[in-house]
């Protein structure tokens, strides 16, 4: 009788254990669904690349030990949501909807009309901004780079082929966000020297493997909407790009284990070598291929981890 009731109560606790475990484990699965929708949700508003460049702006700004105000912060975000969304709204006529569809094309097609306002509401403020806010040079930069931005749009709207065929839209993109977040600190270091051109290139670099990484995961569905993207003009190097970004960064390692002896948290180089591995893991992971771009724009947050640390 006794070894009866022992066997029962063992049965009854694991039982209970199992029952526990499937709970916390269901709850689990629950928590990682919503920050997911979360996570598409915020792609699919391009806010995601804005808080990146913002991001990228504060590390340049306390690395070149310059003052950024509130405003060149706003222009900045305000200008990228705008590139960012003003290309998915081009995007919206001229990708046809396949199944394969990425998630943030679908949203943009689906509520179309309301993101248009706020594209057209958001330009007219930025515009307001610009000439209230940015001094003479600046101003003339700031068009100068929107007409040229403006003019690669239109052939790529227009001319997907011979826009994006000159100038890969990843390396475009990569240009864009090394241009943009230097810009406010550019305006105020008059001569550049090694450290800033080194800043510049490596930062441009990184967001261009970036964009790789995610024409690499979305190749399917760029080659069954018709999208140009380096990767459906190239299919052949598909399989390069985790080598090259190990070997960014492995160069970006070695930097680091140079730089520490003179300075213990080299911020901007430690940020480079932490998004370039987390890039990797992505890649290399088994994660959803609709999260990874979401999770690759994160993985260039990582200045925010590192700047807490100096600031």
């Amino acid at each position: 009788m006794l070894s009866k009731f022992i066997h029962r109560s063992i049965e009854h606790v694991s039982a209970e254990r199992f029952s526990y475990s499937g709970a916390v484990s269901h709850r689990f699965s629950q928590v990682c669904q919503f920050s997911g929708k979360i996570l598409l949700l915020f792609n699919s508003l391009s806010l995601d690349a804005p808080f990146v460049a913002i991001t990228w702006l504060w590390c340049f700004s306390a690395l070149y030990s310059t003052k950024v105000d509130f405003q060149h912060y706003f222009i900045l975000f305000s200008v990228t949501w705008l590139a960012y969304l003003g290309d998915r709204l081009l995007d919206s006529f001229r990708i046809p909807d396949v199944p394969d569809k990425a998630q943030r094309h679908r949203f943009t097609s689906e509520f179309f009309q309301p993101l248009l306002v706020c594209w057209v509401v958001l330009a007219f403020i930025s515009t307001v901004c610009l000439f209230c806010f940015l001094t003479s040079t600046e101003l003339i930069w700031g068009i100068t780079l929107f007409i040229v931005l403006s003019i690669y749009f239109m052939s790529c709207f227009f001319l997907p082929r011979i826009g994006r065929g000159i100038l890969p839209r990843e390396l475009l993109v990569g240009m864009f966000f090394s241009v943009a977040t230097h810009f406010f600190i550019w305006t105020q270091i008059y001569s550049w020297d090694y450290g800033f051109i080194w800043t510049f290139l490596c930062f441009l670099v990184l967001c261009t493997f970036n964009c790789l990484c995610i024409s690499r995961w979305e190749y399917q569905s760029d080659k069954e909407a018709g999208e140009i993207s380096f990767f459906t003009r190239h299919p052949d190097r598909i399989n390069q790009v985790p080598f090259f970004l190990a070997g960014f960064l492995i160069f970006q390692l070695i930097i680091c284990s140079c730089l520490i002896p003179m300075n213990p948290l080299p911020v901007f180089e430690v940020s480079m070598l932490s998004s370039s591995l987390i890039l990797i893991i992505l890649d290399q992971s088994s994660i959803n291929d609709r999260l990874k771009p979401v999770l690759a724009d994160c993985a260039l947050l990582t200045p925010c981890i590192f700047m807490s640390f100096v600031v």
